[in-house]
């Protein structure tokens, strides 16, 4: 799970609020190619749907529940490292560009800009990239109400498949925040920095969150909380994919299951079949059949190592400037400079 908010399919070509620009680059094709995804996966075998349908705006509010519950640690230990850590990534943050990928929720970015000296928020540009455009807007309201100074210049896109940035002039901080990067395998991962590394000039640096492999029952609870609301969150994904597809899925029908593989090193989310269903698509000759007990996987998510901190880097050809970590080393920001 991360923290990316998601709407789909927004259509603007530019909007402006007060000092917020945003620039769409969304592929116009993007309608037809999201139900293609979705579909393409529940009819592959084994089924899955991309964790990036969790967050229509149920989701995005169940995921905020999710956050604060006692056995979810990943945002509040990442926010506890972010604190503290704008003197120590010796950054000079006059002129500089924050490029965040994933956005989202503002919460995280803000920890950091309480760090900049407030004679030099007039001087950086934050560019929140995102998949929608709400969560741009949104956050970046929040943002200028508490730093008016600032300027931002969202970009509207789906930054995971394409990566049609502009060139950014100045020093830069790249920031890829929440462990979003477990969602991807490792090849794909390591595919993914290299991509921010070609883009980066020399000199800037790029923060990564990664959450660290620990103790399995610490992993398992995470996400498995005693109010079910990480249940509720995975079976939510089906009423996105009945908003999109205009299919019947049923909630009810389904079990979340979520289990850590320690082979693997990651978190496995499903959702189980309770019982034989048939998922009709309206307008559409074509059924979606599961088994009982069949399992739609809806997330993996990786956990890492040291070894894998340096296997990124090295693969991506950016130096490991600092590994910054909590107490208990359960989560940790990294600095890669180029």
């Amino acid at each position: 799970m991360n923290n990316m908010k998601k709407s789909f399919l927004t259509t603007d070509n530019l909007s402006a609020h007060k000092s917020i620009r945003i620039i769409d680059k969304l592929n116009r094709n993007s309608n037809g190619q999201v139900k293609n995804e979705i579909l393409n996966g529940l009819m592959n075998t084994p089924k899955f749907i991309s964790s990036k349908y969790f967050y229509d705006s149920k989701g995005s509010k169940l995921f905020e529940e999710i956050t604060n519950l006692d056995e979810y640690y990943p945002t509040k230990t990442e926010k506890s490292i972010l604190r503290s850590i704008g003197n120590k990534l010796d950054l000079d943050f006059e002129n500089i560009n924050i490029i965040e990928l994933g956005s989202g929720d503002h919460s995280k970015i803000r920890l950091l800009l309480k760090q900049i000296d407030e004679n030099l928020i007039s001087t950086v540009t934050y560019y929140p990239i995102d998949i929608s455009r709400s969560a741009i807007e949104e956050s970046s309201k929040y943002l200028l109400n508490e730093f008016p100074a600032l300027k931002i210049n969202g970009i509207l896109t789906d930054f995971l498949n394409s990566f049609e940035l502009p060139d950014f002039r100045n020093n830069s901080l790249f920031c890829f925040l929440g462990s979003t990067i477990g969602n991807l395998s490792p090849k794909d991962a390591d595919n993914f920095v290299k991509k921010v590394a070609d883009i980066m000039k020399s000199g800037d640096r790029f923060l990564l969150g990664l959450d660290m492999v620990k103790d399995v029952g610490i992993l398992n609870k995470a996400y498995n909380d005693n109010q079910n609301i990480t249940a509720e969150f995975n079976k939510n994904i089906l009423n996105v994919v009945n908003s999109i597809l205009q299919t019947n899925f049923n909630t009810d029908d389904f079990e979340h299951i979520a289990s850590y593989n320690e082979k693997e090193q990651r978190i496995e989310m499903h959702l189980k079949a309770l019982k034989h269903t048939d998922v009709i698509i309206n307008n559409s000759n074509t059924e979606i059949q599961l088994n009982e007990n069949e399992l739609i996987n809806t997330e993996y998510s990786y956990k890492f190592t040291v070894n894998d901190i340096n296997r990124i880097g090295s693969f991506s050809g950016l130096k490991t400037e600092n590994i910054f970590t909590d107490e208990k080393k359960w989560f940790s920001l990294v600095e890669f400079k180029k």
